[in-house]
């Protein structure tokens, strides 16, 4: 099994190091004028998901709560490094998970704004975006206090797992989860994803209400662009999900509800699903991102079709009724 785990774990990374690669250079260079504030969340995405990419391929974890105990076992090039360089980098990696969580409510949030109420400066996004990384700082600040020396956890393993042989690999962990600074981490891992993942679904909502609004003439593009961001936010909700089965799987092993290797390793594995999902949904939806990525690509064909499609979309919409969006 621990193959197939290196394997999966650093394919996905590597495909997901270059997606937000590319959605980092198009967003911040590439993105029309109706959308260049919201580009400021889609670069800080960018950036936090190719962090997540980078540093789960040097880890590649799987994860063992065992009672109050977390216990990492790194399968990538970690393994030849120090466990304190291996347990910051742990740190490090939590911190990005979480600050995306909170960028993608953020993300509705913002289209929700501005359909209310006039489009923030880019001053203000760049303040947001700050205020909403500090949990996220203070968490990755904390844990990197919370280090546990492995021969420690080792005689935790052998005491309470005997059946795991972790002689020779490269482990690193918490011995005592209950202490503020790690309990603050799996709260804001564990905890806060559910309300997330509610509150955006509500906001989703409230934007499809929002959109059949009618009455109201607004240009043809630039209605067009926010329908394209709408379908690649509500692809996005789904995303979430793969972090309440990392988080699932995380309860199923820390309460002993079943022990066995395949949810140990899911946990990180599931989350590892979102950084490379994220960028795939705005090459789908955003058409100049899009038309970009199929050029870049040299995908003639595909690229042809794409603009068929949206020359369509955008006289469907000039025809029908259109929506407040400021």
């Amino acid at each position: 099994m621990s193959l197939v785990f290196v394997i999966f774990h650093s394919v996905l990374s590597a495909i997901g190091c270059v997606l937000n690669s590319m959605l980092c250079h198009v967003a911040a260079w590439k993105s029309p004028t109706v959308i260049k504030t919201y580009s400021i969340i889609t670069v800080n995405f960018a950036i936090t998901n190719l962090t997540i990419c980078g540093v789960n391929f040097i880890l590649q974890m799987r994860m063992v709560p065992i009672e109050k105990t977390m216990i990492f076992v790194s399968y990538g090039p970690c393994q030849w490094l120090t466990d304190r360089t291996c347990f910051n980098l742990y740190s490090v990696l939590v911190h990005v998970y979480t600050h995306t969580i909170w960028l993608l409510l953020i993300s509705f949030c913002y289209r929700y704004y501005v359909m209310i109420r006039s489009e923030p400066s880019k001053r203000q996004v760049e303040l947001l975006l700050l205020i909403i990384y500090l949990p996220s700082f203070i968490q990755m600040i904390l844990l990197f206090f919370d280090f546990t020396d492995p021969l420690i956890l080792l005689d935790i393993q052998q005491n309470l797992v005997p059946q795991y042989n972790f002689t020779d690999l490269m482990i690193f962990g918490v011995a005592d989860s209950t202490s503020f600074n790690a309990m603050y981490s799996i709260v804001h891992v564990a905890v806060m994803s559910t309300p997330i993942v509610l509150c955006i679904v509500v906001l989703r909502k409230k934007i499809l209400r929002k959109m059949e609004f009618k009455g109201v003439q607004v240009n043809a593009n630039t209605r067009s662009l926010q329908l394209q961001l709408l379908r690649a936010l509500t692809f996005q909700a789904v995303i979430p999900g793969f972090y309440l089965i990392g988080v699932a799987s995380y309860f199923v092993s820390r309460l002993e509800i079943y022990r066995d290797p395949f949810f140990e390793y899911l946990i990180f594995s599931a989350f590892l699903f979102v950084p490379v999902l994220t960028p795939i949904s705005s090459f789908i939806f955003v058409t100049p991102y899009r038309k970009w990525f199929l050029k870049t690509c040299h995908w003639r064909n595909y690229r042809v079709e794409s603009e068929n499609y949206d020359t369509k979309e955008d006289t469907h919409e000039t025809r029908g009724h259109t929506v407040s969006v400021r």
